[in-house]
């Protein structure tokens, strides 16, 4: 399992072709309201798919912290990351 990254997107560069979202294998959508990859939650799933398919490479991400979620919501994902980074 992969340490979770909050992905970031150069919107300047960012041509709304929509293939980081046809990749993206997470169960639950996980679309910003630019019909990208979401940006404003950490993925734990973290393949990195959608930044190897990105045509113009505009999709980058760091490593997820506890504060880039929601209150209460740090996941197994990320506990199981920091376990592995110790």
């Amino acid at each position: 399992m992969n340490k979770p990254v909050l992905f970031d997107i150069n919107w300047n560069a960012c041509i709304n072709c929509g293939a980081c979202v046809a990749v993206c294998p997470q169960e639950e959508p996980f679309i910003s309201p630019f019909d990208t990859i979401a940006i404003d939650r950490p993925c734990d799933i973290a393949c990195m798919v959608c930044e190897m398919i990105c045509p113009v490479t505009t999709i980058t991400h760091r490593d997820a912290v506890p504060s880039d979620y929601p209150e209460g919501k740090v996941t197994e994902a990320f506990r199981e990351g920091e376990k592995r980074q110790n």
